[in-house]
């Protein structure tokens, strides 16, 4: 399809220009100055089409001659570029030119502040020849077709007038609902389901919502970050709980006697050590939920991919009144359709819905449509069986390469999820493996990234959800080269 191109010029920039007629300078001179530092600023950014003389002249009530001077002052400069009858111009690169004044007063303080350093050195690159960051995933799996015939769908129905229903569209939270009922065997209605902009969005409506300043809130640790923010700004108080290959420590969660009054847990895939909450712990923790008057905040991300183990239902299945459960569509479609939901107890889900439409933080109706439509056809579901299919021979392509090298690193997480985790098995090989990794360009998360409070925890994250088969071979040689480059001089140094 040929790209529509307007031919029409662009319009005038709109020039507000004050002059002085007291101080003397030569009227041409100020108006020259003037526009210098406008454009030296990039108020009139490079391109731009400047008044004709005669409408110029007559907006600030000057001869017209003034005006033609100053253009064809800037234009010696190499500032400006005349093009006949299409007008003047800014030039597309403007040359360094003389000093103009302009003092600290144009940056405000905020930003004065930011250039000082408030921002520190600069930070890892967005991008990297290989990034094995988690939180990622493959949407080109997903066919074209489906996804526009989605599209198509959702365009037969005209938006709302307002905002739309705060709770989510009619339609989505069924779909939700009933496929919750077939995939994890959760028995809930609609209105027990409220969408969401994803997981950050649907942690911080909990926190703002049911939370109270000074309310104690326990944290897996190594745990996900967003929950730390979202509860610190409702005022909570934070504690901290271990986790181990079983998930979170249950036993730890109340101290002294004192119970926190929530607690957010990763129980299908912990993250990011990637462990599997056992089914004795989950026992314990819906006990000490009840006896406790505790609310368990279960976060359910990467439920959809499990490869060995025992796949047990949510926890919320078995304590309905004392859990919200938390899930997304980023890893089944996409993180960029920012879509997710919470299920949670009415008078719970009563209390979300009044903050979205206070607010006013309703989720992008044409987005819940598509979703909708992906769910009622069964095309998600038929999406979920190619893509399990896909990661979990990932899954094994990783466990095959790294078998021969564990003499010297330990792989975990590897049951479900789209990340893994893998470590030195002692300290000075761990270190040196991520020091040799980054030398070679991959961008990743260490695992005491994720630690709240002093931690020696040793490792790092392999993230290949949004990888293909030949992204993720070569990430795996790149490894295999770093360990050889160490083995090799940990021998010779002997």
């Amino acid at each position: 399809m040929v790209g529509y191109r307007s031919s029409r010029q662009p319009l005038p920039a709109l020039v507000a220009l004050e002059l002085d007629a007291v101080t003397g300078a030569p009227i041409f001179r100020q108006i020259a100055r003037q526009l210098r530092e406008k454009i030296v600023s990039k108020v009139l950014p490079a391109g731009s089409r400047l008044p004709p003389s005669r409408d110029l002249a007559i907006q600030l009530a000057v001869a017209r001659n003034c005006v033609v001077d100053a253009y064809d002052e800037l234009i010696a400069e190499g500032i400006l570029e005349g093009r006949g009858r299409h007008g003047t111009f800014v030039v597309a690169s403007v040359p360094i030119v003389r000093d103009v004044a302009i003092g600290p007063s144009w940056s405000p303080l905020l930003l004065q502040r930011m250039s000082d350093g408030a921002l520190g050195a600069p930070g890892r690159p967005d991008t990297a020849a290989l990034d094995w960051r988690p939180g990622q995933a493959s949407a080109w799996t997903l066919p074209l077709g489906v996804w526009r015939a989605a599209c198509r769908e959702a365009g037969r129905n005209l938006p709302p007038h307002g905002y739309g229903d705060p709770r989510g569209e009619p339609g989505l939270r069924r779909a939700i609902a009933d496929w919750l009922y077939e995939h994890r065997s959760v028995d809930v209605g609609p209105e027990q389901v409220v969408i969401t902009h994803g997981t950050g969005h649907a942690l911080y409506l909990v926190a703002q919502a049911l939370l109270h300043g000074g309310d104690l809130c326990a944290l897996e640790d190594p745990g996900y970050a967003g929950a730390k923010l979202a509860f610190q700004r409702s005022g909570a108080t934070l504690r901290y709980v271990p986790v181990d290959a079983e998930g979170v420590v249950v036993d730890r969660i109340v101290e002294n006697d004192a119970a926190p009054v929530l607690v957010h847990v990763t129980p299908t895939h912990q993250y990011p050590m990637g462990g599997r909450l056992s089914g004795s712990r989950r026992r314990a923790l819906v006990d000490l939920a009840r006896t406790r008057g505790m609310l368990i905040l279960e976060n359910e991300y990467d439920c959809e991919f499990h490869y060995a183990g025992t796949n047990h239902p949510p926890i919320f299945n078995y304590a309905p009144e004392s859990a919200l459960l938390l899930n997304t569509f980023a890893k089944a479609v996409s993180p960029s359709l920012r879509l997710g939901f919470i299920v949670a107890p009415p008078i719970a889900a009563a209390a979300l819905v009044t903050l979205i439409e206070r607010e006013r933080t309703h989720v992008s109706w044409p987005v819940q449509k598509i979703v909708e439509t992906l769910l009622l056809s069964g095309e998600l579901d038929r999406h979920l069986r190619r893509v399990r299919r896909h990661y979990a021979a990932m899954r094994n392509v990783i466990r095959e390469r790294l078998t021969p090298y564990a003499d010297v690193v330990n792989l975990g997480g590897d049951e479900g999820g789209l990340h893994v985790v893998i470590s030195g098995r002692n300290g000075t090989f761990d270190r040196d493996l991520r020091a040799a990794l980054r030398s070679h360009g991959v961008l990743f998360n260490d695992v005491c990234d994720f630690s709240t409070l002093e931690s020696d925890a040793s490792g790092f994250l392999l993230g290949y959800g949004h990888m293909e088969s030949k992204a993720l071979t070569q990430s795996l040689d790149v490894f295999e080269t770093c360990v050889r480059q160490i083995k090799r001089r940990d021998h010779r140094s002997r």
